[in-house]
């Protein structure tokens, strides 16, 4: 009998997959789609060869430069893979990126691919919701981002104004890339808890590190995905639990000030983002997840961006939620409709996208900011995403690292290399930051 029952689940599953099969070839012939190139796998069952490619090159250190040689056979800008059954569409195609995250962005969520994957640092904050959860968390974080309030040059003159004195003026050698971190760490702070952690006077390492090994840990279980249970590092989990230990700390004290009637304010007063979310929720893990899901990009985004001057011294994936056709991304050469069925991934690699010789000519991995007198990008260049996702904090960064680069020039005249690597070397984080730091010397005016 068990024998029977098994053989009859075997052909009901062909027959599903079967049908399945014929109804997405139907589809296809419907709408003209043809499939992207196929990755050559080794393993076409489970498609480990891929992940382990992949495990390889971050090990190595080579990863960023890696996803750049995975395009380099195919004709088109977008290839599919398959791990565990289930396919992938890598594409640095602007147009395909344009579709999934603007005309067909409902037809899309992230929740199903992060939330197990992040819970432990960012609960259910909009970089792992969707729906009407980030709909919600999303107008919380909008109206935190009022211009005014992002434009507070008085705040950021005050934290930038003692950024500068633990500069050396004589011309000796500095790694800028961990005082960049406890700047952005004070004015994000300030921002988002309405007061600094003061790491520039006094930095705390146990927060501090505890909340760069969150990161960390958190950036690698997202390349893990499903393979996440192969992260099994109790020091992340302890990190992840010291940081959002801190950060419910300050929503208590919101929720006491809510209803106590002290959320009054003149306009200028600091503003704090957390007083502004608890205006609308008091679910004290909702607030948690939504501060913490601002103040992880808000640190590092603005402090990794500006480490880069250290170039100036040498010369930033859905799932499918219902069957969906783009107009490029399919055929050999990209140029046909794209059929992509409910429960595939797609995935955009940016730094390959931004980096793609056809757009940005023959010299797209050098460092040339005069590229930017001639070139106008639209989704070739997306460093804080598209559409409705896009970073609501992207006014906030510019107005930090230009006011922060700009005071650097007017005290120093010069800026020289003193990293003995001239090549930039990866770090995997949320965002990916510079191995070796930003070692400079800083001569002054």
């Amino acid at each position: 009998m068990l024998l029977q029952i098994l053989i009859y689940t075997v052909i009901l599953l062909v027959l599903f997959k079967f049908v399945d099969h014929l109804r997405y070839s139907s589809r296809k012939r419907q709408y003209g789609c043809q499939d992207p190139p196929s990755y050559p796998h080794k393993d076409p069952i489970l498609g480990l060869d891929f992940f382990f490619k992949s495990m390889n090159s971050l090990k190595s250190g080579n990863y960023l430069d890696s996803r750049l040689e995975l395009f380099q056979p195919f004709q088109s800008k977008t290839f599919r893979s398959s791990s565990f059954g289930t396919t992938t569409f890598h594409t640095i195609d602007p147009e395909v990126v344009k579709n999934y995250q603007t005309l067909h962005f409902d037809e899309f969520d992230y929740a199903p691919l992060r939330y197990h994957l992040a819970e432990n640092l960012w609960g259910n904050g909009i970089a792992v919701s969707d729906g009407t959860e980030w709909s919600a968390a999303r107008s919380f974080i909008s109206s935190s981002f009022d211009y005014v309030h992002t434009a507070n040059i008085e705040r950021l003159e005050y934290h930038v104004g003692k950024f500068m004195k633990l500069l050396p003026c004589d011309g000796s050698t500095v790694d800028l890339l961990p005082l960049f971190k406890r700047l952005i760490l004070d004015t994000s702070s300030e921002f988002i808890f309405g007061q600094s952690l003061n790491a520039l006077d006094h930095p705390d390492p146990s927060f501090v590190h505890a909340f760069q090994y969150a990161q960390r840990g958190t950036g690698i279980r997202m390349l893990l995905g499903r393979l996440k249970f192969l992260h099994r590092d109790q020091k992340w989990f302890d990190a992840c639990k010291q940081v959002t230990d801190f950060c419910e700390s300050h929503v208590n004290e919101a929720i006491s000030r809510m209803e106590k009637g002290q959320e009054r304010r003149t306009e200028k007063d600091r503003l704090r983002m957390v007083d502004e979310a608890a205006k609308a929720t008091r679910d004290r893990y909702t607030l948690r997840s939504l501060v913490l899901s601002v103040f992880s990009p808000a640190h590092d985004g603005a402090a990794v961006a500006l480490s880069n001057i250290f170039h100036l011294a040498r010369h930033p994936r859905r799932i499918c939620l219902k069957d969906t056709v783009f107009p490029c991304g399919g055929g050999p050469d990209g140029t046909m409709p794209l059929y992509l069925r409910k429960g595939d991934l797609i995935e955009a690699d940016y730094r390959t996208m931004m980096r793609d010789p056809e757009f940005w000519g023959p010299d797209a991995n050098e460092f040339l900011p005069e590229r930017w007198q001639k070139v106008r990008p639209t989704w070739e260049y997306t460093p804080f995403g598209g559409g409705p996702r896009a970073c609501v904090g992207m006014r906030l960064v510019f107005t930090e690292c230009a006011y922060t680069i700009v005071t650097i020039m007017r005290d120093f005249k010069a800026l020289e290399n003193r990293d003995v690597e001239l090549e930039w070397k990866e770090q995997a984080r949320m965002t990916w930051e510079s191995k070796n730091g930003t070692v400079v010397g800083l001569i002054p005016a």
